[in-house]
């Protein structure tokens, strides 16, 4: 005779960030923001004691947010490169690239190094602090070179 299986709990909290990240921030499946933000997340621009600003969002503003990225710098290559749960917040770092679509960078490839640490409560995230600096890549001045999107 089996033993009936336990209720199923939160997902770990580690494992909503992997998904939000894949899913939402990447900008592949907007469509699942409200499976991994609470109806509002509180964004904290810069890591704690160096906060530069505070904006609370739902998850329909910040897949508005997303597509806002993504139409200044997508589509992108979104690669997370480690996530990382200590008992605190759970830290993520990534690697955006992307090509500028509008500006005096236009045509030239941009790319974001990111850091944030998620608050993830009943299998949502409700608070995140995050970092991040963009290089763009100089622009081509060879003879071959192409000229970029007009």
């Amino acid at each position: 005779m089996s033993t009936p299986a336990a209720p199923a709990g939160p997902p770990a909290a580690e494992d909503v960030v992997r998904g939000f990240l894949r899913d939402v921030r990447s900008g592949r499946r907007l469509d699942r923001a409200r499976r991994y933000l609470a109806p509002r997340v509180r964004a904290h621009q810069g890591r704690p004691g160096a906060v530069s600003a505070v904006v609370e969002r739902t998850p329909e503003e910040y897949v508005a947010h997303v597509r806002d990225m993504l139409g200044a710098v997508g589509p992108w290559v979104f690669e997370v490169l480690d996530v990382a749960g200590t008992g605190g917040p759970v830290e993520a770092t990534w690697r955006q690239t992307g090509v500028a679509a509008q500006g005096p960078d236009r045509g030239r490839t941009v790319v974001e190094h990111g850091r944030a640490g998620y608050v993830v409560q009943d299998g949502r995230i409700t608070e995140y602090w995050i970092e991040f600096h963009q290089e763009t890549a100089p622009p081509d001045r060879s003879p071959t070179a192409r000229p970029g999107p007009s």
